[in-house]
């Protein structure tokens, strides 16, 4: 008998990689979403997902979503709180409240199994409290929370760490190189040293859903630990010039100073900021968890079943100029 997993974000990049990977790998699939009748949720439905009305803010209709489940893929997405016009305060709060309702909800689950949660380490602590970053502490500190006055859930709980997108040079308005007029050439201004390191997650389509599929299916080895969708550990410098190999487009990067990044672009440029500029710092974050880390080859996942950043960016070829 098929067992089922219920996914927070259905009709979403993360929520939508795990859902699509686990019906292509026999389970049963409830879709959560506030509109069982939007686009994303009827295309989601027609592969053969179970879409249910839920609402992340309302516990009771969590509860009885997730009625009879074996699995939960929690997602909250900061970013889409901070676009809705909150202040970056105001949306980590929402977030964390969001996250802690989920977690509690699947506490509630008495046929639960494994949860899966979508989160980052904190900035806070790989900086040693030299630089913060609001998303990802708040996001790692309901992790704490959990730990602490959820023990049972923590206890089936795989805590998955998704870096940065590639599909963000063609998608996220400030990270895309920008043309030089009159040049034919392109320049990529972003808040942080050439040589600092970023942890990227190549195609979160491909790789997010394999790495689900595989930590459900290896419980004895991820359940109260730490897994890191990650493809690449790469420079500024190396992933633009990936960048131009694929677009073949001389390009140069040029590092702005977060002041008047931030000036930019707003809010969201002030927590990409605050990103890059931990990131400086902390390296490979990886270190942050040491032996709690599952690495990929550990589940069974092997560098030639994901799409690093070269094989994204060839997908999105067509978007990024």
């Amino acid at each position: 008998m098929a067992r089922t997993i219920a996914v927070l974000g259905s009709t979403g990049q993360q929520g939508g990689a795990v859902a699509r990977a686990c019906l292509k790998d026999g389970w049963k699939v409830r879709g959560l979403t506030r509109n069982t009748s939007g686009k994303g949720a009827q295309t989601l439905a027609g592969e053969g997902a179970e879409m249910v009305s839920a609402d992340i803010d309302d516990l009771d209709s969590l509860v009885k979503a997730f009625e009879g489940v074996q699995a939960v893929f929690c997602l909250t997405n900061f970013w889409e709180l901070l676009f809705s016009g909150k202040s970056a305060d105001e949306a980590d709060k929402a977030e964390a409240n969001q996250a802690y309702n989920v977690a509690l909800a699947a506490s509630k689950t008495p046929t639960l199994e494994h949860y899966l949660m979508s989160t980052l380490p904190n900035a806070t602590e790989l900086t040693k409290g030299e630089r913060r970053v609001p998303h990802m502490d708040y996001k790692s500190g309901v992790d704490e929370r959990i730990k602490k006055e959820l023990p049972n859930l923590a206890s089936k709980t795989t805590f998955i760490w998704m870096g940065w997108y590639s599909s963000n040079m063609a998608n996220m308005f400030f990270c895309r190189p920008m043309e030089v007029p009159q040049t034919g050439k392109y320049l990529w201004t972003q808040p942080s040293r050439a040589d600092a390191l970023l942890p990227v997650s190549g195609n979160v389509t491909t790789n997010l859903g394999r790495f689900a599929v595989a930590v459900l299916a290896h419980p004895d080895k991820t359940r109260g630990m730490y897994v890191d969708v990650r493809t690449n550990l790469m420079t500024f410098t190396d992933i633009l010039k990936v960048w131009s190999e694929v677009t073949g487009k001389e390009a140069v990067y040029m590092p702005i100073a977060p002041e008047a990044f931030n000036k930019l672009y707003g809010p969201a440029g002030v927590e990409m900021s605050m990103q890059y500029q931990s990131g400086e710092l902390w390296g490979d974050w990886e270190r942050l968890k040491g032996d709690a880390m599952v690495q990929p080859g550990d589940i069974g996942i092997s560098k030639d079943q994901l799409v690093d950043l070269r094989g994204d960016l060839e997908i999105l070829k067509a978007k990024l100029l």
